[in-house]
């Protein structure tokens, strides 16, 4: 098939996978940790995204060495379970492997620390399916969505004009901008809409099955 991106990049939490078990469960042990409030639902869906001490500071109001404590008990419960309580999105993995089939590769550029996102792939033996994984080297590591993004480039060796980066939340599409690619807003994941189309996504997709059209010609 013909078609018009030679790599698709995709952020992971909230777009390869609903990653919310996982995430809100570590928050909510990393709060009790610490003797703090418990996130509500919005508090929740924020951690859905950015990285961790960006989300510990905005939801809980933490700074200084408050913070790398938080994510050292957020950590706990993740590494402990955490990290596998997830669901990948109807049709994602099937997307997946008709993008390999046609030579197109695949990147996955999160916030997600990269050795989380590998040791995800191997559990669930996927990493066939990813060509590159441009993540953050670890969580006091964090890099802008744009950064990761120009790694991916550099890694698959692909021209930005070719290339398509499909994230559920406004950093994704920010990033997207910043770093000269397209950007596909997915709104099956954590992100509105508005959101979205505000932060500059080029294009909008409902479903997985939405990214065929935008990825390949008629």
């Amino acid at each position: 098939m013909k078609h018009n991106y030679d790599a698709v990049f995709f952020d992971f939490d909230g777009t390869v996978a609903d990653t919310s078990a996982g995430i809100f469960g570590s928050a909510d042990y990393a709060a009790r940790s610490l003797g703090l409030e418990l996130p509500d639902e919005k508090g929740h869906r924020y951690f859905m995204g950015p990285p961790l001490s960006q989300s510990f500071n905005v939801i809980f109001g933490l700074t200084g060495d408050d913070i790398p404590l938080a994510i050292k008990k957020y950590r706990e419960y993740y590494n402990g379970g955490g990290i596998f309580e997830l669901e990948f999105y109807p049709g994602m993995l099937d997307f997946l492997s008709k993008l390999n089939s046609e030579g197109i590769k695949t990147a996955v550029t999160s916030s997600k620390p990269e050795m989380f996102v590998a040791k995800i792939l191997e559990h669930f033996d996927i990493s066939d399916k990813i060509d590159c994984i441009a993540c953050p080297r670890s969580d006091s590591m964090p890099e802008s969505k744009a950064s990761l993004i120009g790694r991916a480039l550099d890694g698959l060796k692909t021209d930005r004009s070719r290339a398509l980066m499909v994230g559920d939340r406004y950093l994704d599409m920010e990033g997207a901008v910043n770093a000269g690619v397209d950007g596909c807003g997915a709104l099956w994941g954590y992100g509105s809409e508005k959101e979205l189309k505000d932060s500059g996504a080029k294009f909008i997709a409902s479903q997985v099955c939405d990214l065929i059209p935008i990825v390949f010609s008629r």
